[in-house]
């Protein structure tokens, strides 16, 4: 694959790279805040600004190529089936709060 000279510069890496620092250091930062019901809802949201930047910047997803957004998209419809099956199945056990 023949890498263009606009993917060559560090600058746009380094730029990410500091991003999801310091998108780390806020998710670190909020998990000590008192938010209630709203901590859960302030750290996935972090996570999906850093999978944005991961998806788009190093993945390459950012283009017409519709291959790629079909195994992305895929993918993620393959994570939440799972994220959706692991919650039910924990759901339906005893142990779950309110039961």
């Amino acid at each position: 694959m023949k890498i263009e000279a606009s993917e060559a510069r560090p600058l746009p890496f380094v730029i990410a790279w500091l991003a999801l620092l310091l998108l780390a250091g806020a998710s670190i930062g909020s998990a000590f805040l008192h938010l209630g019901m709203f901590a859960p809802v302030t750290q996935f949201g972090i996570a999906a600004i850093q999978a944005v930047i991961v998806f788009i910047l190093f993945m390459r997803l950012k283009g017409p190529p519709a291959l790629k957004w079909l195994f992305a998209g895929a993918g993620f419809f393959w994570l939440l089936l799972l994220f959706g099956l692991s919650t039910a199945d924990y759901a339906s056990r005893q142990g779950w709060p309110g039961h």
